[in-house]
């Protein structure tokens, strides 16, 4: 994470419930067993649980937790999906034993993290040999622009982001270096719904009672229509399955030989 106050982003930058389950996410959880065990490793506030829970995309018995390094988002989470938080960085979940988890879930967490690689080995870790692994992260473009700066002057998506990947092969390449196999992969254009932070700025002035609710009401639906899209952004999609143990151990072995 750049150098701002997290404390501060983490209580101002709010997370807006939606039912939209992505299709590839929803095929992953189609193909796990009965009473599968699942992380959202950089779960924010919970919305993408709760969208799972909501939907009826977590199988009855699921073992789910939540996972992130901001206490005011886990809290949150907790609070609104009813389920387990655990506080640690994404390249490090000391709480959970290796092979534990049958599928992982990281949405636009890559890009924050320090050690990307280290992130894909830590889930890597966690997952058990044959288990899948649901990731999204941003892909820029020649000639991508946004309003947003990084502290170092840098025009980023996010201005918490460390890195924004060149392609849709470096996103690739990263994962298999760190222990999977990609089965699958979608491409979509970056779109910015106008009324998030419109909504977010009322909030922070006159706080809205169950903002992060507020577009499921069918009366503010029609609100997330407006939305222009991003120029030269993406979001990239990743189905990918955790390999054998052998497999996972030469990668992290060699990790020092990666070059992001």
């Amino acid at each position: 994470m750049n150098d701002i106050d997290f404390d501060k982003y983490s209580e101002q930058s709010i997370h807006f419930f939606s039912r939209h389950v992505p299709a590839l996410l929803a095929k992953a959880l189609a193909l796990v067993g009965s009473k599968p065990t699942l992380i959202d490793i950089g779960c924010g506030d919970g919305h993408l649980i709760w969208a799972l829970s909501d939907t009826g995309h977590i199988p009855p018995g699921s073992r789910v937790f939540g996972v992130d390094i901001s206490p005011i988002r886990l809290r949150r989470m907790s609070a609104l999906t009813g389920f387990q938080g655990i506080m640690a960085e994404g390249h490090q979940v000391p709480a959970l034993r290796d092979g534990s988890v049958d599928i992982a879930i990281s949405t636009m967490v890559i890009e924050h993290v320090p050690d990307d690689l280290g992130h894909i080995c830590e889930l890597a870790r966690l997952i058990q040999p044959g288990g899948l692994l649901y990731l999204s992260t941003v892909i820029r473009k020649p000639g991508a622009w946004y309003f947003r700066k990084a502290p170092d002057g840098r025009r980023v998506l996010d201005s918490t982001h460390l890195r924004e990947y060149p392609s849709a092969d470096a996103v690739i390449k990263l994962v298999e270096a760190g222990g999977f196999v990609v089965k699958e992969q979608c491409l979509t254009r970056l779109i910015f719904p106008i009324a998030h932070p419109l909504v977010r700025w009322i909030h922070a002035r006159r706080p809205i009672k169950d903002v992060q609710r507020i577009f499921l009401k069918s009366s503010n639906a029609w609100l997330e229509a407006f939305a222009l899209p991003i120029p030269r952004y993406r979001s990239i999609e990743i189905l990918a399955q955790r390999v054998n143990n052998d497999s996972v151990q030469g990668q992290q072995n060699s990790r020092t030989g990666y070059q992001g």
